[in-house]
């Protein structure tokens, strides 16, 4: 590949990554997917991101959730998710895939937790089974209409990280 080339990929894939992120960051919730034990799929869990923290990686996404949950127990088993945004008035879809930790420790929710959550964990025992979901995005697939090529929709753009966390384009993916 020549220098030219080279820096056209870079700049495709900044545009990309652009994209990406101001999809992500103008929905409040995503869809969180992660693999049954039993082999299939389990999608109907829409999540609401936390905010980045400082230092964090661009494409780490973080949730709170209960270590009780199905979800929890599909992570701890596969540790592999696919999360899903979709902004409607965009006509923006971002699907990433990557692996997901769940920090349930003691001191690893204690160092994250907000008097916010409370709410959603009422009683001590609630407090007590509290836990963090932590993806690492690895894949991305786009669809995002201005974006990613036309016709819009037929093709997903993929972009998939390097050993090093470097983007690079895979290319187009028929979705049909």
């Amino acid at each position: 590949m020549s220098r030219a080339e080279d820096e056209h990929d870079r700049s495709e894939v900044s545009r990309l990554l652009a994209g990406a992120a101001k999809t992500i960051a103008s929905v409040r919730y995503c869809w969180l997917t992660t693999a049954s034990k039993a082999g299939g799929a389990n999608v109907t869990r829409p999540m609401g991101r936390l905010p980045p923290e400082p230092g964090d990686d661009d494409w780490t996404i973080r949730f709170v959730t209960d270590g009780r949950s199905r979800k929890a127990s599909d992570i701890r088993h596969a540790g592999r998710v696919a999360l899903i945004f979709q902004r409607d008035a965009d006509d923006a879809f971002v699907t990433l895939t990557g692996a997901a930790a769940l920090r349930e420790r003691p001191s690893e929710v204690a160092g994250r937790w907000k008097d916010a959550y409370n709410r959603y964990f009422p009683t001590e025992s609630d407090r007590a089974a509290a836990a963090f979901i932590e993806v690492e995005a690895e894949r991305m697939e786009l669809w995002i209409r201005g974006v990613t090529p036309e016709p819009f929709g037929l093709h997903a753009t993929t972009l998939e990280r390097d050993a090093a966390g470097e983007w690079r384009l895979i290319g187009e993916v028929n979705t049909g």
